[in-house]
């Protein structure tokens, strides 16, 4: 159980994420159905990996349609507020005020999957007590190499409350073959992409912003045009968890 100030914590990142037409929530509890975002392939293509890596504007998701999952959650599995929650069933969500999409599943407000890492490319990090944000990409595509800045300065500028990590479902060899950007954060591969099939991802660079206390309250595609992932929107995050002593 969190405690009165936890939720409150939880309240208040709610108000932000909201503020900033950030809040993409889940169907509600009980509804007959979960759908898979609009353009999910509904069958998973026999090879392994494109033939032909798809093209994406700077602006777009580039689609990776052999991590997709092949079926739909079964109806109330995943729900509006799940375990964990910061809310409690008294408690009236903020209205929706945009029509943010997904390339994945949604986790928002509910607790992240754990990262599974084949290897740690840099030293692996120390996340405890921290705001942990993930992001699943891969150097051959468009929008992942111009996100590397944007994380590059979240690491330099919050790294003390912040761990940023960036994991690719290629090989050791292919990320580090990548000269034209320099990573500044965290990098880990995992070619079986577990914890990105597991979060149904199907269009990279896809983000996921985790609270010191293991729920997600940030997630999409960082790039995406009136839903941008900021360094305003991270600091005061960033800002809350230190007010309420979740930061160590």
């Amino acid at each position: 159980m969190r405690t009165t100030a936890a939720n409150n914590v939880f309240r208040s990142l709610a108000v932000i994420a909201t503020g900033v037409a950030l809040s993409w929530m889940l169907p509600i509890a009980g509804a007959a159905e979960v759908k898979k975002p609009a353009g999910a392939p509904t069958t998973r293509p026999a090879v392994k990996s494109p033939t032909t890596k798809p093209a994406a504007k700077p602006d777009k998701p580039c689609l990776t349609p052999t991590t997709a999952p092949t079926t739909k959650p079964v109806a109330g599995e995943i729900k509006r507020f799940a375990i964990g929650s910061p809310f409690d069933r008294k408690y009236k969500p903020p209205k929706e005020t945009g029509d943010k999409q997904l390339w994945a599943y949604s986790c928002l407000w509910e607790k992240a999957p754990k990262l599974k890492v084949e290897k740690w490319l840099t030293a692996e990090p120390k996340t405890k007590g921290k705001f942990v944000l993930i992001e699943f990409w891969a150097t051959w595509c468009p929008p992942c190499r111009k996100s590397i800045g944007l994380l590059n300065n979240l690491h330099k500028k919050f790294g003390k409350d912040l761990v940023v990590i960036g994991i690719s479902h290629e090989t050791e060899a292919d990320v580090r073959a990548l000269k034209t950007q320099r990573i500044q954060y965290f990098s880990a591969i995992d070619t079986k992409a577990r914890t990105k099939k597991e979060l149904g991802v199907f269009g990279i660079p896809h983000v996921i912003l985790i609270e010191p206390g293991g729920c997600v309250v940030w997630e999409g595609f960082p790039l995406l045009k009136g839903h941008e992932l900021t360094e305003k929107i991270v600091g005061k995050m960033i800002q809350i968890g230190r007010k309420s002593g979740s930061l160590k």
